[in-house]
Parts: structure tokens; C-alpha cells; sequence
């Protein structure tokens, strides 16, 4: 498998205005990724700014849907739920796209609706 072949899922949070538990958050689903060979690909602040924008944009990618299933549904992300209280007030999983060459050609994987 090439590294183009791994497959995009984008996260957008929203704080809670707790950045120390906000930041802990993100930390523990980066912690999860090795599990489900997955990688934190980049992670950007969103450059509109306002009440609609979230805090954090982060992507991760992963080698198939089975390690983006296995991360989704990980006991070990479950028990962080109340750290996810405290920290996130709101959270969009969007989709996720194969990477490509050429951007153009991306294939679109719906995993899962937005909230």
C-alpha cells in the first residue's frame, strides 16, 4: 500500500473554552491512533473566524474503512467521554477521501452524516 492509498477522515471540534482538557483531548485520539495504524496527518486552525468556525481542524488517515471503523468504535475513546464533555462542545466527523495524486481525482467515502 502507498502512502496515497490511505484514506482522509477530518474532524472538526469546537471548544469548550477549556483549552487545557480541549488540547488533553486531542492528545488522547492522537494516542489512540498507532491501535488502528492510523495517522494525524496535519492538524490547522480554520482560517474564518466567528462563532460558526470551529477551534481545531484536524485530519487523520488510515490504510483502510476497517482501521477507521476500529478507531470510531474503540473502547479506549469511549472512556475519554468525559474529558469530550468538558473539552468539546460540538464535533463533525465529515468524510473521508482516498488521497491522490491529483486532487481532482479524489474518491469521496461518506462514513458517516454530519451532526
Amino acid at each position: 500500500m502507498s502512502e496515497d492509498d490511505r484514506i482522509e477522515l477530518t474532524y472538526r471540534l469546537w471548544s469548550t473554552g477549556a483549552d487545557d482538557s480541549f488540547e488533553e483531548y486531542i492528545n488522547h485520539l492522537r494516542s489512540l491512533l498507532p491501535r488502528h495504524r492510523g495517522l494525524m496527518e496535519r492538524r490547522v486552525r480554520p482560517v474564518e473566524d466567528g462563532p460558526a468556525a470551529p477551534d481545531a481542524l484536524i485530519v487523520f488517515s488510515f490504510p483502510d474503512v476497517p482501521s477507521i471503523d476500529g478507531f470510531l468504535r474503540d473502547p479506549l475513546r469511549g472512556d475519554a467521554e468525559d474529558l469530550a464533555v468538558r473539552a468539546v462542545s460540538r464535533s463533525m466527523i465529515t468524510d473521508g477521501r482516498h488521497r491522490s495524486a491529483n486532487p481532482s481525482e479524489a474518491d469521496i467515502v461518506t462514513l458517516r452524516a454530519p451532526e
